[in-house]
């Protein structure tokens, strides 16, 4: 009897004859774009192949809204090319580690091209997929074209992701040698959740962690000790459902750094960041303090300056 084959992004096979299903990747699906008539199409594609991929269970979609919210439209070419810088900045504010964005196009009265660009936000690999066919076709076109890239994206996962990973340590080490400079204020961090009305205790202590780790004075909220630089921001943590084993989690994180005495606005910042693990409690922790991190790394430097 001939054995299934396993695709290596739904699992992967240990020595011992265990199969264990592996993290899905967050992909994020940005514009189909068209000129002239074509253009008419291409939010409905855009809409239906993201409609398509969200029930891949190796798949984890960014939210639309939060796409538009997080990226100017400027930030890409024309007609859904998107450059690798792009890309990436979409991979650092999103978390996604898969950009899907394409083009349309009409050639004659009815018959439409659509051509999908499959991009990797860490490695800046692009991969295309292309299905055409009739205008009066374009739910099934849509179809075929989703299959097309979620199967482009279990062939070339390695190609697409960074396979190695960084350990909780390895990260921490990273963050607090990017800071060269020599002035460490003392800083107070106040994240609040708005759906809880209260602190944000992971991403808090997260942060506060970090600056420690880092040579910086961490004033608490209750102290005396005034602070001469205060993060405030809020902090946006849902919990997804449930693929395969894993369960998702997603945070959203907004932060506002400012000098006290003076009040100058020192940066604004947001960040994403999507996580899964066997616990949904887990999952929603590791979103928040990827999230935490990220922004982290780019706040330390400014504060050491």
């Amino acid at each position: 009897m001939m054995k299934k084959k396993i695709p290596p992004i739904l699992a992967c096979v240990l020595s011992a004859g265990v199969v264990l299903q592996a993290a899905p990747l967050t992909v994020a699906v940005y514009d189909f774009k068209g000129d002239g008539e074509a253009a008419s199409y291409g939010n409905n594609v855009t809409v239906l192949v993201t409609a398509n991929l969200t029930v891949e269970t190796n798949l984890v979609l960014v939210e639309r809204a939060e796409l538009n919210k997080a990226l100017s439209e400027q930030a890409f070419g024309i007609g859904g090319l998107v450059s690798g810088d792009a890309a990436a900045k979409i991979g650092q504010i999103t978390g996604a580690k898969v950009l899907v964005a394409g083009q349309v196009i009409k050639t004659g009265n009815d018959h439409l091209i659509l051509v999908a660009n499959i991009i990797g936000t860490e490695t800046g690999r692009l991969f295309a997929d292309k299905v055409e066919g009739g205008v009066d076709n374009l739910s099934d076109l849509t179809t075929n074209l989703s299959r097309k890239i979620a199967q482009t994206i279990n062939d070339q996962t390695t190609n697409l992701i960074v396979a190695a990973q960084e350990s909780g340590a390895e990260r921490l080490e990273r963050i607090i040698k990017s800071v060269s400079g020599t002035n460490r204020p003392s800083v107070s961090v106040n994240i609040f959740t708005p759906n809880r009305k209260g602190h944000c205790a992971t991403a808090e202590g997260e942060f506060g962690a970090i600056l420690l780790k880092a040579g910086f004075a961490v004033a608490d909220a209750n102290s005396d000790r005034k602070p001469d630089v205060k993060i405030t921001g809020v902090a946006d943590n849902s919990a997804g459902a449930r693929q395969g084993g894993l369960f998702s989690g997603r945070s959203v994180i907004e932060l506002k750094v400012q000098e006290r005495r003076t009040g100058n606005i020192i940066v604004f910042d947001r960040q994403e960041s999507t996580a899964t693990d066997a616990a949904r409690g887990g999952a929603n922790r590791s979103a928040q303090v990827n999230a935490v991190d990220a922004l982290a790394e780019r706040i330390l430097p400014l504060l050491a300056k």
